[in-house]
C-alpha cells in the first residue's frame, strides 16, 4: 500500500512538470511569432487612425460687444469630439444663436454656451443680469463731493453715509416749536333780546408772539417771561445707513441698452488746427446694487431730503462695518474737544468781521 501511494505521487509530479514545460514553450513561441502575426507597416506609412464620432459646436469668429445682436457673419461651427461634449454646455445649432444678444463681451474663437445669450426681443435689459438674484438696483442723484470725486467705477463697493437735521416739533400740530401765542377775548351781547350771544376775538400768531417760558430773575427775584431770540436751530446727526453697496453704473444707461465704444482722439494733421474736444459731461446720477429693504431706505432718504454721500471701500474687505452715530456731543467727547471758557479777552478781528487794513 505504501509503495502504491509513493508511485502515484511521482506520476502526479511528472505530469505537472510536463504541463509547465508545455505552457512555457507555447508562451515563448507566441512572443517570437507575434511580430510576424501583426500587419507590416512600410516606411513612411502611418498606422490606420481610429475614427472618432464628432459633432459641430458654434464658436465666435470675431469679437462681439456686449448687447450686440449676433449675426451669421460673426459665428461659425467647428467639429468637437462627441464623447467629450456634455449635454447643455455648448450650442450645436447656428439657428439657436443668430438673432440673439450677447449678454457679455465675447472674444474670438470662443465656444458659445446658452448662458451667454438672451433673446433680443423678450430677453429684458442687459444690466439686469448683473444684479444678484437677491438684490435690486436703484438710481439716486449725486454730486461730485458725494461721489468721491468720481472715483467709483462699476463693480466697486461703497458705503452710504446719511446726515440729517433734526428739530423739535409739536406732536399735535406737527409744526416746529416754539408755538405762537394769541390773545383770546370773549364778548357777550345782550341788547334788546333776552338771549345772550357769545363772540370770541383772537389776535396774534406771529414771530413776535412765540411761546416762551417763565424764569426767575436771580437779581430782582421777579419772574420774567423769556422768548426765543431766533428760530429753532436744527441738530445734526450722521450715521452709516448702508454698509456695503455695489456700484452698477456711474451716469446714465444707454437707451438701447448697448454701450457705444468710446471715441478716441485722432492725431492732428500737420498744418491743420486740431478740432476742439468737448469734455465729457460729469455724471450726476449713480446706480447702486442693494438689498430690497435698503432700496426702500434710499428712496426715503431721497424724498426726505436727507443728505447722503458715498465712501469707497476696498473690494477685499468683506467685514461688517459697525459705526456710531456722530452728533455734536460725540464729536466733543470722542475727539477730546473742550468747551472754550468765557475769558475777559479775545482775538482781533472779532468773529464775523474782516481783518483791519494797515494803511501805513
Amino acid at each position: 500500500m505504501a509503495k502504491s501511494g509513493t508511485k502515484s505521487g511521482r506520476v502526479i509530479i511528472i505530469v505537472a512538470l510536463v504541463l509547465i514545460v508545455i505552457v512555457l514553450g507555447v508562451a515563448y513561441a507566441y512572443i517570437q511569432l507575434r511580430p510576424l502575426l501583426q500587419p507590416q507597416v512600410t516606411e513612411g506609412q502611418q498606422p490606420p487612425a481610429v475614427m472618432e464620432e464628432m459633432v459641430n459646436i458654434v464658436i465666435t469668429t470675431q469679437a462681439i460687444a456686449r448687447g450686440d445682436v449676433i449675426t451669421e457673419n460673426v459665428v461659425a461651427t467647428i467639429p468637437f469630439p462627441k464623447k467629450e461634449l456634455v449635454e447643455g454646455t455648448f450650442v450645436t445649432d447656428l439657428n439657436q444663436v443668430i438673432g440673439k444678444k450677447a449678454m457679455y463681451p465675447l472674444k474670438p474663437r470662443m465656444p458659445i454656451t446658452p448662458s451667454l445669450l438672451i433673446d433680443s426681443v423678450t430677453g429684458g435689459s442687459i444690466p439686469a443680469f448683473d444684479i444678484p438674484v437677491d438684490k435690486t438696483a436703484l438710481s439716486v442723484p449725486i454730486d461730485r463731493e458725494a461721489l468721491v470725486a468720481y472715483a467709483p467705477q462699476p463693480g466697486d463697493h461703497v458705503m452710504v453715509i446719511g446726515c440729517m437735521w433734526l428739530v423739535d416739533i409739536d406732536p399735535e400740530y406737527q409744526s416746529i416749536l416754539p408755538n405762537y401765542t394769541a390773545s383770546v377775548t370773549k364778548e357777550i351781547f345782550n341788547a334788546e333780546s333776552t338771549v345772550e350771544s357769545l363772540s370770541i376775538n383772537i389776535q396774534g400768531g406771529n414771530e413776535a408772539s412765540a411761546q416762551g417760558r417763565t424764569e426767575l430773575d436771580p437779581t430782582l427775584n421777579e419772574p420774567l417771561y423769556v422768548q426765543p431770540s431766533e428760530p429753532q436751530r436744527p441738530r445734526l446727526v450722521c450715521q452709516n445707513v448702508i454698509q456695503d453697496a455695489i456700484v452698477l453704473r456711474v451716469g446714465e444707461f444707454p437707451l438701447d441698452g448697448v454701450d457705444k465704444p468710446v471715441a478716441t482722439e485722432t492725431a492732428p494733421v500737420p498744418g491743420q488746427e486740431a478740432a476742439p474736444v468737448e469734455p465729457a459731461p460729469k455724471p450726476d446720477i449713480i446706480t447702486l446694487v442693494v438689498s430690497p429693504q435698503d432700496a426702500v431706505l434710499m428712496s426715503y432718504l431721497k424724498l426726505a431730503k436727507v443728505s447722503y454721500s458715498l465712501a469707497l471701500r476696498n473690494p477685499n474687505n468683506i467685514q461688517e462695518i459697525v459705526t456710531d452715530a456722530v452728533t455734536q456731543q460725540y464729536l466733543m467727547d470722542q475727539k477730546n474737544i473742550p468747551l472754550p471758557a468765557k475769558l475777559p479777552f479775545s482775538v482781533e478781528p472779532r468773529y464775523g468781521e474782516s481783518a483791519p487794513v494797515n494803511n501805513q
